[in-house]
């Protein structure tokens, strides 16, 4: 439910508001419209303008704090935290009202921490200005969403038991706000890292104790049903090129340990890789477990990062092809803010030609591309930028009239379409949209 109070401030690793020795007493323009860049021109020989679209010019918020502490020294300890963490900076870094679900991007443009000989003892005052060139509030948690292209040559697919979506079933894929509840074991070290992340800000860090044993992150026990084909889909990146592993650990109704499903593969250094497999849960399993595996052979020394972890009931388990009918390759997206979202759209092969259509807008973006299993490109509708294997440019792929889609408020479509690659029968392509919500 939103509130009116403003609740805790996160900058870096320092935490304003209730519960910590940094009170807001003040914020301006958080709420506030930025200033208004009108593009309106004067109508010759008339009275009045001709007038044109309105765009906002940055958002400048300042925050007042009040300095609590229980001695002189403990105070000086609280102004230079708050002074080394607000140091000048290169890029803008997300400044988060926790309580009112409210991130913003900005830097630090001033500072002011005065010298009060009155109130010494315990109590100070600062006062913070943030420039945000971006001047959009966005909502704390990153959506995602995807689909399978659909293929009009080669017909859509329908389920044989009506009512299987590929809802995923272990929380927190994505580590934006927390770790828990995955676990480390076999001597792995579990860490939030917010240098590596794939999709969003953060992902999972998984440091090895420099053994042979196979350390892993383990998330929760969830329930499956013996028979039916599940999906384990993430994505995961080595400092060095390695052996990598997306598990699947399968239990009883006594959460007995059963056996593992095995994705194994090898991945470049430093880049990410989408790992999708899918496994039939097998007799006698009640529960199913996501496990990023560091495998001991070469032995496993390496850190690896983990994104979008995410276990699925299987989008293909019990479905039959039919005709040309049905609902394949398209996405939902909704957009609780006030202003149109920037999705950021990342298209896995192995497909040919591939395009999104948003119906709702009339947008159409299609790419001149072939992607094989294991390719994929990322595509960020704000920048516009097209980028082969989250890296390298492909501007030129996007076709001659092609428009971007942009997430109304309210509820979206994304159609996600392609042609098949010989050799690639039963091989998904996959669009994934991310988001969040967007107001001004």
């Amino acid at each position: 439910m939103a509130q009116q109070r403003l609740g805790r401030v996160q900058w870096g690793d320092l935490v304003f508001g209730p519960g910590s020795q940094y009170s807001v007493s003040a914020i301006e323009g958080l709420d506030d419209l930025p200033d208004v860049r009108g593009e309106d021109m004067e109508r010759p020989g008339q009275h009045g303008d001709y007038t044109g679209p309105d765009y906002t010019g940055p958002r400048v918020i300042q925050l007042k704090l009040g300095l609590r502490a229980d001695s002189p020294d403990e105070l000086r300890a609280l102004s230079l935290a708050l002074r080394n963490a607000t140091q000048p900076q290169r890029q803008p870094q997300a400044l988060q009202f926790l309580d009112q679900d409210i991130l913003v991007y900005g830097k630090i443009r001033k500072r002011s921490i005065p010298y009060d000989a009155e109130y010494l003892w315990s109590i100070g005052e600062a006062a913070l200005e943030f420039y945000c060139a971006d001047p959009y509030l966005y909502g704390l948690t990153e959506q995602s969403a995807s689909t399978t292209a659909y293929s009009p040559a080669a017909g859509r697919t329908y389920p044989l038991a009506y009512g299987l979506t590929p809802t995923t079933l272990n929380s927190n894929p994505d580590f934006e706000t927390a770790l828990t509840p995955w676990n480390g074991q076999d001597g792995a070290t579990l860490t939030r890292d917010n240098t590596q992340a794939q999709t969003g800000s953060w992902s999972m860090k998984i440091a090895p104790p420099g053994g042979t044993s196979g350390p892993r992150a383990e998330s929760e026990q969830v329930p499956v049903t013996p028979g039916l084909s599940y999906r384990a889909l993430g994505y995961l990146r080595c400092v060095t090129a390695r052996q990598v592993a997306l598990n699947v650990n399968w239990f009883n109704a006594s959460h007995g340990y059963m056996s593992t499903s095995v994705n194994q593969a090898a991945v470049a250094a430093n880049t990410w890789t989408l790992f999708s497999a899918s496994f039939i849960a097998p007799a006698g399993a009640a529960y199913g477990q996501l496990a990023p595996t560091i495998p001991s052979t070469p032995p496993a020394t390496d850190v690896m990062y983990v994104d979008e972890a995410r276990f699925q009931q299987d989008v293909a388990s019990g479905f039959r092809a039919y005709g040309s009918s049905g609902t394949s390759g398209r996405l939902a997206a909704v957009n609780d803010g006030a202003a149109p979202a920037y999705p950021v759209l990342r298209v896995d092969g192995p497909i040919a030609a591939p395009s999104i259509e948003q119906p709702n807008t009339g947008a159409l973006l299609a790419l001149s591309a072939t992607l094989q299993a294991g390719e994929y490109v990322l595509i960020d509708t704000r920048s516009r930028a097209v980028l082969y294997m989250g890296t390298t440019p492909r501007r030129d792929w996007v076709v001659g009239g092609s428009t971007w889609p942009l997430l109304e408020p309210g509820d979206n479509t994304l159609t996600f379409r392609g042609s098949a690659l010989p050799g690639a029968a039963g091989q998904m392509s996959l669009l994934t949209a991310t988001w969040r919500d967007t107001s001004l």
